[in-house]
């Protein structure tokens, strides 16, 4: 379950492709914080709008959001590495022209790390019967995606700004994810999963005591 955070964080830093245009100017670095904030506005509508897809898992959905509402602080901190590590903004207004920018290769580091993620916990042999909440995590991700991707099909920064930051390719995307991660998997994922275990994800039921026990003793 927390490869919410990952796609969160994919979700909102990022924008896309105007269709057509062939070279765009460089946004500064103030109209990139003020583009992205807009892409995080329209990825939590698009969270808003595919959360009820984990009512497959739970009746108590709205209990199982507030397990990683609490998350929000370590969100907005990944944003903000990766906004800075990515190094795509111009320090003024009169920046370069640059190729039309696609964040393509962000959602296939995105998806290429949730899918990593899944294949460790298959391959710890300590998940159990994962199967259901895997499938429903997979098309919470693939909603939120197509979400984004329709929303910003017009190019926010460009339609908004006028302009486009610097994107990473997959490659880099990946290493930003790696050294902007917040997320302290000992530390974090057996409370996670015992908040979603309460709110009525029973698969989860033996797997949590398993994380708690990796998490460190006080």
């Amino acid at each position: 379950m927390s490869t919410y955070s990952s796609i969160l964080a994919a979700v909102v830093a990022l924008t896309v492709l105007l269709s057509g245009v062939q070279s765009v100017r460089q946004c500064s670095c103030k109209e990139q914080e003020n583009c992205i904030k807009d892409v995080k506005a329209l990825g939590q509508g698009c969270v808003d709008q595919c959360w009820s897809i984990t009512e497959e898992l739970t009746k108590n959905s709205k209990q199982l959001r507030k397990c990683f509402q609490g998350k929000k602080g370590e969100i907005d901190e990944s944003v903000q590495c990766f906004q800075k590590e990515m190094k795509g903004c111009a320090p003024n207004a009169k920046g370069p022209t640059i190729p039309a920018q696609s964040m393509d290769g962000i959602m296939a580091a995105a998806e290429n790390q949730i899918r990593a993620t899944i294949k460790r916990t298959l391959d710890s042999g300590i998940a159990g019967d994962m199967k259901k909440v895997i499938a429903v995590t997979e098309k919470f991700s693939n909603c939120a995606k197509k979400c984004l991707i329709e929303k910003t099909s017009d190019g926010v920064c460009m339609k908004k700004y006028s302009c486009q930051p610097l994107l990473p390719n997959e490659a880099s995307a990946k290493q930003i994810f790696k050294k902007c991660s917040r997320f302290d998997f000992k530390k974090q994922a057996g409370p996670l999963c015992q908040c979603a275990l309460n709110a009525g994800v029973k698969d989860l039921s033996t797997y949590c005591p398993v994380l708690m026990l990796m998490a460190p003793q006080k």
